[in-house]
């Protein structure tokens, strides 16, 4: 592997620069000097396939094929630096000419350079009267006559539009054209462009890129930092070939210092602020970008940096500016039309790593800090007022966060529950938002939690996006986001001294603890839960801590013991929501069975006619509804395993509905231990193994090797029933 300086000598004949690609110098047949670089340029290494690829590609356009050709890739991974170094290595094909165009930048409230600069360039340099050649139409004939068919090559970087390479294909026949962009531009295709897609540099180029620039004495000196290094570079030369540079000129500067600057400052921060003034930084190469952009386009540029993360949803990009839709969907698809941002059939967007660096930086630059605190406290407001919304679709449990009874101030996504009737493509599944969605959400948790800008905590932030994402969690299983949101939410409830918000989130560890069977854990939770709703406003959230411990109870199999507890719970059920009663009846009888008492299934009848009644009014809970069923089916298992059948088939068809694989799993198990076969086990265990629920995964594997090896004993398969 080697590097290039992207510089060469030789008969240069005509070379021309417009914009911002470097200084060039003009000989017309004379040995000279010539730079054909951008202001920012790469080390190039190792793309040896890519180079022979171009060099075929000119084989096959001398011989009548494509003359356009369009090099793709992310922002830094050297599209211009690969054309740019080709074009000096086969300026023996181009000997009239080699025309370099920076396209994205200049005037035109972010239209780009066009053909009229190239020519007035052109004939500035080859000293060229223009006479009555004054408009464009004039020009491109002046300037198609000069070349006459004659040998060029025309670097176009970063045009905007198809409407920018098109005279270069109309009115100049027989030249060159080599585009660079982000994506393959449309409106193109009837030239039938050649199109190579540039990746990022393997590991193995970009540490041959340190050990030559650096010196493999100190590469070697420090090795775990190098390895860092290439990991941060992500194959991207601009980044590689920087900080390859800053090292090389800074011998004091170690790799380890470097790494550290690059992750606490960012890459892009990091590496610029190691030149001087009459250094060119690697932000330059996003900064041509950026002063090109209309100022609507602009202003969601710098937004866009100011968001916790890369990717963001349509609904954002509707309540960031709501008071000004007009200006963002303006600006919005100006960065979809330049690449800057990249959208997917889900409606996401996204913006590629290096962007979305520069997009912080300008908008720390450009933007006061009133403007900077505006848009991330609009985001954060947009968050967690989203969650409320998907939360309202995923449960019916009464909350305590105010925001559940105010009209939101900005459009929400149009949230469709899992059991909506609806057809499955309309509306926002609540589930998927909140998940492709959390690490943004969590992102704004944090920075609620601490100053930001000379502003402090946001109270109330953290628990009340805890509660709104307990459905979430309830729904998804155990994960670790879930412990991290959970302290976060405590400590904030703790520092706002807020007895009620306490009792709901020492309720929520405990339901989490619960989830995971470690029932110490969750009983101490809710005996905190219960302590603090004794000192709250909130009623009810003594009847919740009373209920829930009777749950862990029945859990433990102290039937006895549980029921006691839901007796005292009854007193502080909110006598407005049926569902509460409904709920109690149903632990009941949870609680009876397990006793053997042949009340449990008049118990369940009770629950089970209270939810009827709840759907009827339309306020259908399929998840808990499918639980009465269930309770129900494992108490005829024995004397009545034909209506068994049947309720566990109904059950199972409302925990589909609502989107409920764990229950859906118990039900696929029971019904494999009626005798429906190994199919049902198998599809209890796959959605285990999806939970992650390794006991209940190796209860039925055990079942399933039972079945497949009858010398298995049922005991030690696990018994028939399945496990809460």
């Amino acid at each position: 592997m080697s590097a290039y300086a992207n510089s060469y000598s030789g008969t240069a004949g005509t070379v021309i620069q417009a914009g911002n690609l470097g200084t060039l110098v003009l000989g017309e047949d004379t040995r000279r000097t010539v730079r054909l670089v951008p202001k920012v340029t790469s080390a190039f290494q190792d793309r040896d396939e890519a180079m022979a690829e171009l060099g075929a590609w000119a084989e096959q356009a001398e011989a009548g094929g494509s003359r356009l050709w369009v090099i793709t890739g992310e922002a830094g991974v050297g599209k211009t630096t690969l054309a740019v170094t080709w074009i000096n290595e086969n300026r023996h094909r181009f000997t009239h000419a080699q025309i370099a165009m920076e396209c994205g930048g200049g005037p035109g409230e972010g239209r780009g350079r066009g053909m009229e600069e190239v020519c007035d360039h052109y004939f500035t340099q080859t000293r060229t009267l223009p006479g009555a050649a004054v408009t464009l139409t004039a020009k491109m004939n002046l300037l198609g006559s000069l070349i006459d068919g004659q040998p060029v090559a025309v670097l176009l970087d970063d045009p905007q539009s198809a409407a920018q390479v098109e005279p270069f294909l109309s009115n100049l026949p027989g030249v060159l054209v080599v585009v660079t962009s982000r994506i393959r531009l449309p409106g193109l295709a009837q030239h039938s462009p050649r199109v190579l897609g540039l990746s990022p540099l393997p590991d193995d180029a970009v540490r041959g890129m340190f050990e030559e620039i650096v010196g493999a004495e100190r590469t070697r000196a420090e090795p775990e930092a190098l390895d860092q290094l290439v990991r941060i570079c992500a194959g991207l030369p601009l980044l590689a070939s920087q900080a390859a540079g800053l090292l090389h000129d800074d011998t004091e500067l170690g790799l380890a210092e470097l790494v550290r600057r690059m992750t606490d400052q960012g890459r892009l921060a990091a590496l610029d602020a190691g030149h001087d003034e009459s250094m060119v930084g690697p932000s330059e190469v996003f900064e041509v970008v950026y002063r090109a952009l209309s100022p609507p386009a602009a202003r969601v540029y710098r937004a866009i940096g100011l968001h916790p993360a890369r990717d963001f949803d349509q609904g954002l990009a509707t309540a960031l500016f709501a008071e000004s839709p007009e200006g963002w969907t303006e600006g919005l698809e100006q960065l979809k039309r330049r690449g800057i941002i990249r959208s997917d059939r889900r409606g996401r967007y996204l913006m590629e790593d290096l962007t979305y660096e520069h997009a912080r930086l300008a908008a720390d630059r450009d933007d006061d800090a009133s403007e900077r605190r505006r848009i991330r406290g609009r985001i954060a407001d947009y968050y967690l007022r989203g969650a409320i919304a998907a939360s309202r679709c995923l449960q019916q449990r009464w909350t305590l966060s105010p925001l559940y009874d105010e009209e939101p101030p900005f459009p929400l996504p149009d949230f469709r529950a899992p059991a909506d009737d609806r057809a499955p493509g309309d509306g926002t599944d609540p589930i998927a938002w909140t998940r492709e969605n959390l690490p943004a959400i969590m992102a704004c948790m944090r920075r609620a939690g601490r100053a930001w800008e000379t502003a402090g905590p946001v109270p109330g932030y953290r628990w009340q996006m805890a509660e709104a994402t307990n459905a979430y969690f309830t729904r998804e299983g155990p994960s670790d986001e879930r412990a991290t949101i959970l302290a976060w939410a405590e400590e904030d409830a703790d520092a706002c001294r807020d007895a009620d918000a306490q009792a709901r989130i020492q309720a929520q560890w405990g339901e989490m603890f619960l989830g995971h069977g470690e029932l110490d854990k969750a009983e101490e939770r809710f005996r905190r839960s219960l302590r603090a709703a004794e000192s709250g406003s909130e009623y009810r959230g003594r009847g919740a801590g009373l209920e829930w411990l009777g749950i862990t109870e029945r859990r433990r199999g102290h039937a006895a013991r549980a029921l006691e507890y839901f007796d005292l719970a009854e007193p502080f059920l909110d006598p407005a929501r049926p569902r509460s009663r409904a709920l109690l009846q149903m632990h009941r009888a949870d609680a009876l069975a397990l006793l053997g008492d042949p009340a449990a299934l008049h118990a369940y009848l009770e629950a089970g006619g209270l939810f009827r009644q709840l759907a009827a009014e339309g306020e259908r809970d399929h998840a808990n509804e499918g639980k009465v069923l269930a309770g129900q089916a494992e108490l005829l298992t024995d004397s009545d395993p034909r209506r068994a059948h049947a309720l566990l088939e109904e059950a199972l068809s409302l925990f589909q509905a609502a989107d409920r694989p764990y229950q859906e799993a118990k039900a696929w198990e029971l019904l494999g231990d009626l005798g429906d076969g190994a199919g049902t086990w198998q599809e209890a265990l796959d959605l285990y193994e999806r939970l992650r629920l390794q006991k209940d995964a190796d209860r039925v594997r055990s079942k399933l090797s039972a079945k497949i090896h009858p010398e298995v004993s049922p005991d030690a398969a696990g018994g028939s029933q399945a496990q809460d």
